[in-house]
């Protein structure tokens, strides 16, 4: 009998992004979810180290914004709107954060919305990247990520087989949809206030 895969994440152990309280996401909360996303990215393997690292000084950013006054900063969006002029760093940040954070999000949708649940995830992430991240990379970053990318666990490898799949595929049904909707408030507040700069890297 052959033995099932093992899932490397395990959706349901993760608190996923929270509801929106009086239409602001609380920073703290949004933080510990970004946190838990890059998590999900490490059991991709050791190859996407740049992919984290990127992420992680992302979150650095905001955070030590976030803590030169907690109280005032409780809702992500006082604190990037309260710096517009003054200093921009969160809210770049918050920009590439939201960038990494939609192409993960994209990949498990497309993961989701698989109805041959192929178990070759590639062309998976290769569309999530081109949809997301690639507009803002220049030709030598586009080079490395398309060698990390290939290197992508699969379906079973990430989200297992069987029971452990078919758990995964329905926690996935509502914690995808929550994440997608903050995604597209965080990127309405930026596009809103013109800090969704365009320049490549």
């Amino acid at each position: 009998m052959e033995q099932q895969q093992t899932a490397r994440i395990q959706f349901k152990q993760l608190k996923g992004f929270p509801p929106v309280i009086d239409d602001k996401l609380e920073t703290e909360m949004f933080l510990t979810s970004s946190n838990e996303i890059v998590d999900v990215i490490r059991s991709f393997g050791s190859l996407f180290t740049p992919v984290i690292s990127d992420m992680t000084g992302n979150i650095t950013k905001i955070r030590k914004a976030y803590e030169k006054n907690c109280q005032k900063y409780k809702y992500l969006d006082d604190l990037i709107i309260l710096n517009i002029g003054v200093d921009n760093t969160a809210a770049n940040a918050l920009l590439w954060l939201k960038r990494g954070l939609q192409l993960i999000c994209t990949f498990f949708e497309n993961i989701y919305n698989d109805v041959q649940q192929s178990d070759v995830v590639k062309k998976h992430l290769q569309d999530a990247y081109e949809k997301t991240l690639k507009p803002y990379h220049g030709f030598i970053v586009q080079s490395t990520i398309k060698i990390i990318y290939s290197w992508v666990p699969t379906r079973s490898q990430l989200i297992g087989q069987g029971p452990d799949h078919d758990e995964n595929i329905k926690v996935l049904a509502t914690f995808l949809p929550t994440m997608r909707g903050h995604l597209d408030r965080i990127d309405a507040l930026l596009k809103k206030h013109n800090l969704d700069d365009k320049s490549k890297v």
